[in-house]
């Protein structure tokens, strides 16, 4: 069973699986900024994926197109990998 991924406001393309443009209310929009997530580039296109709590810091969490599919293809390596069947000795 492949996971769900649901990251709010964010649509993704069935073809490559990165995030798309938003279409209608109620979606992130692209913004410029900096990606929070793997590579921390700066002045690139980002979506609010949500927001982030650490200890006596909170704050909005950031991500380019490319990591969010990372990250997308990251869930979707582990739910695969729960699902095989156990190895056995």
């Amino acid at each position: 069973m492949r996971a769900r991924v649901s990251l709010g406001g964010i649509s993704f393309s069935g073809v490559s699986g990165w995030p798309v443009p938003h279409r209608g209310t109620g979606g992130n929009e692209w913004v410029t900024g900096r990606c929070w997530l793997y590579c921390r580039r700066e002045n690139i296109s980002v979506l609010w994926i949500g927001p982030i709590r650490a200890p006596r810091a909170d704050g909005d969490l950031y991500a380019c197109g490319q990591c969010i599919a990372e990250l997308v293809h990251m869930v979707y390596e582990e739910q695969h990998r729960l699902d095989m069947p156990a190895r056995r000795p």
